[in-house]
């Protein structure tokens, strides 16, 4: 598939990342790479969360559905009704439909994921998990998502596990499981791509390309893993007075946090499985009111 047809069914997540301060360093963790960090963006010594949040649910029906189904849901809709704004929140109201109704916190972080990775990996979703969810005869199994890109020659597979912690101190708890989740859906991947492979889940587009790895022959594959780790931080940000201090105390933050991850539990990943791994640390204050404002 070329490049520009891949470039087409990522979904637009400039308007998100508006709202999202980012930076890539090399935090004292394995493996030894550049990794992300990641917060909610400032204004001044103002933090857009309100816009961020605003942003994120616009980008659920996109989560659920492809851009090729959404334009046949709205039109279907607008050929009924004559009506755009009626077919627009029809569309809406049909992916909120999806969501599982008591887990805003899973399903925080997985939404975040899939923006994540179309933004910094230019990749869009080769399996859609939502719909999964709710469709009758199937269990939501293995990995929170599932992209694909070509890249130097290469078909990349990127699977993507999300860790949401509402609860305080609790960032290495949420940064150890999201490695063994990464690494049980590696291992799982082809028995997860078995199981969806002849059903709706799949771009069209993306169909040959799941069929070609299922079947072994797909060239040149290549798989990449991202954890994003999305915990609430208790340290107080009150004092400071610039945008400035405050993007360098968020990096301070998971400099540190990262700093206390015993690199012992780390090494018990494979040493191969885990140089593919790519960290996003995304510190959230006062979590729970964010989670709530995203119910």
């Amino acid at each position: 598939m070329k490049k520009t047809n891949i470039n087409q069914l990522l979904s637009n997540t400039e308007a998100l990342f508006a709202h999202v301060y980012m930076f890539t360093e090399k935090f004292d963790i394995l493996p030894d790479k550049e990794h992300y960090g990641t917060s909610i963006a400032y204004t001044d010594i103002r933090q857009r969360k309100d816009d961020f949040i605003r942003e994120l649910k616009n980008s659920i029906t996109s989560w659920v559905y492809n851009s090729k189904k959404a334009k046949e849901l709205f039109n279907e809709r607008l050929d009924k009704t004559e009506d755009l704004a009626n077919s627009a929140s029809f569309l809406a109201n049909l992916a909120l439909s999806k969501f599982r109704p008591n887990q805003p916190q899973g399903q925080f972080g997985e939404l975040i994921l899939f923006n994540f990775i179309q933004h910094i990996f230019e990749a869009p979703p080769l399996l859609r998990k939502m719909p999964i969810t709710t469709s009758t005869g199937h269990e939501r199994f293995g990995a929170d998502a599932i992209h694909y890109r070509e890249k130097n020659g290469s078909n990349e597979i990127i699977l993507g596990e999300s860790k949401c912690y509402e609860s305080k101190y609790k960032f290495n708890d949420a940064f150890l499981k999201s490695l063994i989740s990464i690494e049980n859906s590696f291992n799982n991947i082809d028995n997860e791509l078995h199981l969806y492979i002849h059903d709706d889940f799949i771009d069209s587009q993306l169909v040959s390309i799941a069929k070609s790895y299922k079947s072994n022959s797909l060239n040149n594959v290549k798989y990449e893993l991202v954890c994003i780790i999305i915990y609430n931080e208790t340290n107080s940000m009150d004092k400071l007075n610039s945008q400035i201090d405050l993007e360098n105390e968020i990096k301070s933050i998971i400099r540190h946090r990262c700093s206390k991850i015993d690199k012992q539990e780390i090494k018990r990943i494979k040493e191969n499985v885990l140089d593919r791994i790519h960290y996003i640390i995304f510190p959230v204050w006062n979590l729970d009111e964010i989670l709530n404002s995203f119910k």
